[in-house]
């Protein structure tokens, strides 16, 4: 009996944080330096590579990210000012604005493979994402236990999750 009561206990707390939330767009930019020891990009792959961080962290699908290139065209620099401009979720009344959508809270888990996208020499981007980008997003039990080493590949350095209040997918 207790063991019954417990699991309706579990799956009702479940449910609730599934309750979908009057929310709001918030308009954020940034100016953000990367510097890579163990993995550079390209300027139209660091471009690629934060859109899809952003993506998965919950940002609109709109989201601008700029990267003035100064090697040529399809060579890695090792150093790049990016430009980013994107809207993340809040709860409305937590923003102080009027809802424009609802949101939810989602369960993120980012590790070298998962999502495909993401290997272990993206260690340092996402380390840095989690640092500087993050705090942008209305988050909650942010777990980042990345430990790369500059100038080593480590796939089991790469541990990020956290939930993000993003866009309800379901309405």
């Amino acid at each position: 009996m207790v063991c019954v009561l417990a699991a309706a206990a579990a799956a009702g707390a479940s449910a609730a944080q599934q309750l979908p939330f009057d929310a709001s767009w918030q308009k954020r930019e940034l100016n953000f330096t990367y510097t890579g020891f163990t993995s550079n990009y390209s300027c139209d792959g660091l471009r690629d590579k934060l859109k899809l961080l952003l993506r998965l962290a919950g940002a609109r699908p709109d989201a601008d990210v700029r990267v003035p290139c100064t090697s040529p065209a399809g060579r890695p620099q090792r150093s790049s000012t990016v430009l980013l401009t994107f809207h993340s979720l809040a709860p409305a009344a937590a923003a102080g604005a009027n809802a424009t959508t609802t949101g939810i809270w989602k369960e993120v888990a980012w590790r070298a493979g998962s999502p495909r996208e993401l290997d272990a020499g993206d260690c340092e981007l996402v380390d840095e994402f989690a640092r500087r980008i993050l705090p942008l997003f209305t988050t909650r039990k942010v777990e980042n236990l990345m430990t790369c080493t500059p100038n080593q590949v480590n796939p089991s350095g790469f541990d990020l999750r956290f939930s993000v209040f993003a866009a309800d997918q379901s309405r």
